[in-house]
């Protein structure tokens, strides 16, 4: 009955988070969000031609740069986009249904993103209500929220992420078998064909995921006839899911990640016109961190910053979830020696692991700003924000063990969170569903 009540009450999270991210999707004005008039481009074209597009073709290029997202192979968003999109045109063709119908995608990572979450502290803390205090936590993020509601692929990235942490965390708790093989190769597909910001996680936990299959072989858990087969079964899914796209970009372009490819487009542009679209910051990494103000703006677009970076919050927003993530993570670390399993050892590991993952991804930003385009912007980060979760609701966790049930002390630890929950609400509905330069 328990489990029974756990699974509806998530559902009901979940549920009431996708209405809300629809509500939002449904109102926003089209082309007012970040690289959406780009990215609609991709799902229009496989809707309108049943094909996949070229980066050369004219319907999936801006009029400048020769900026084509077709170049890359991560089209995950984009196929599923123009199925959402065909499934409305049975109803209506209208521009604006078919805009709409497109970001379901988004809104549907987003809840995605927001259960596995969820469900991995619950397996890291097994108590129900913190696993529904990190599913609110994410999902009402304000910038989680917003990109849940509009084209874009960082929430696909974001939720492949969650995936992968869980099916690791359900290797480090239990043991490695075929369903937590395919979960695992499941999230490093939806991480390859989303965004390539989530490399960092991709490559770490395959470098943890090798390393927890040898500590339970040598342990006897897993005998090596099964780990081989766990491994091969984990392989074989990402080679056939997520290698036909990286073969045709090759195909295509001679570029397995499109990366070289969007880039000669663009000097292509640059030499054919004389016309600079892509501005580097002009010197070192470290007086761009210590001069420009890449760091605030990331911080704050992590947080909440909407429409093309125009519409900012009050500071007082970001004080708030700066001291908010800071106190649980601090919890953390300051408690260390409360030992809640048998499995520390391998999740300090895990832990340091995924350290190195969040810092990775923040250093693949600070380079694309200083060598490719200066673009200090939260989204391209927004891939840490799983782990951030956890190691938050671990802290309290660990913290809450400290109060010796005691049920009042221990209600304080949810006023935070009710604050989290109500600011968040807040903050969408002022700036985003009540600003005319948004919603029409």
């Amino acid at each position: 009955m328990k489990k029974k009540n756990y699974d509806l009450t998530l559902l009901l999270i979940i549920m009431a988070l996708l209405v809300y991210y629809l509500i939002i999707a449904y109102n926003l004005l089209f082309n007012k969000n970040p690289d959406e008039l780009l990215r609609y481009k991709i799902p229009l074209y496989i809707y309108r031609h049943g094909a996949l597009p070229v980066g050369t073709n004219k319907e999936v290029m801006l009029p400048f740069g020769n900026f084509s997202y077709a170049y890359y192979p991560q089209l995950l968003g984009g196929i599923l986009s123009s199925i959402f999109m065909k499934i409305m045109s049975l109803f209506s063709t209208k521009p604006t249904l078919l805009v709409f119908a497109a970001r379901w995608t988004s809104s549907i990572f987003g809840i995605i993103t927001v259960y596995f979450t969820a469900k991995s502290c619950k397996l890291l803390t097994n108590k129900r209500i913190l696993s529904y205090a990190a599913a609110v936590i994410i999902g009402l993020l304000p910038q989680f929220t917003y990109l849940s509601a509009y084209v874009n692929n960082d929430v696909i990235a974001i939720a492949g992420v969650s995936i992968l942490i869980f099916s690791l965390i359900i290797a480090t708790k239990r043991k490695w078998n075929y369903k937590v093989a395919v979960l695992f190769a499941g999230g490093i597909i939806v991480c390859l064909l989303g965004y390539l910001n989530s490399i960092p996680f991709v490559l770490l936990g395959i470098c943890y995921a090798i390393f927890t299959i040898v500590n339970q072989y040598k342990t006897g858990e897993v005998s090596g006839k099964s780990a081989m087969k766990i491994v091969g079964l984990s392989i074989v899914i990402v080679l056939l899911f997520a290698s036909p796209l990286y073969i045709r970009n090759y195909c295509l372009y001679h570029d397995f990640t499109g990366a070289k490819a969007f880039n000669d487009a663009n000097q292509r542009w640059l030499i054919s016109t004389g016309k600079q679209t892509m501005n580097p910051y002009n010197g070192s990494i470290i007086r761009m961190m210590l001069d420009s103000n890449w760091m605030v703006t990331t911080l704050k677009s992590t947080v909440s910053l909407f429409g093309y970076m125009s519409v900012t919050p009050k500071v007082g927003y970001y004080i708030f979830y700066l001291l908010f993530f800071y106190t649980g993570i601090l919890f953390k670390i300051v408690l260390t020696k409360i030992n809640l399993d048998n499995t520390t050892k391998l999740k300090k590991i895990f832990d340091i692991l995924m350290l190195l993952g969040v810092i990775l991804t923040i250093c693949l930003s600070i380079y694309r700003s200083a060598t490719t385009d200066f673009q200090p912007q939260g989204r391209y980060i927004l891939t840490i924000f799983p782990i951030i979760v956890i190691w938050w609701i671990e802290g309290i966790n660990k913290f809450s063990i400290l109060l010796v049930n005691n049920i009042k002390i221990k209600c304080y630890i949810y006023i935070p969170v009710i604050c989290y929950v109500v600011l968040s609400l807040w903050c969408v509905l002022r700036y985003v569903i009540l600003n005319p330069l948004l919603v029409g």
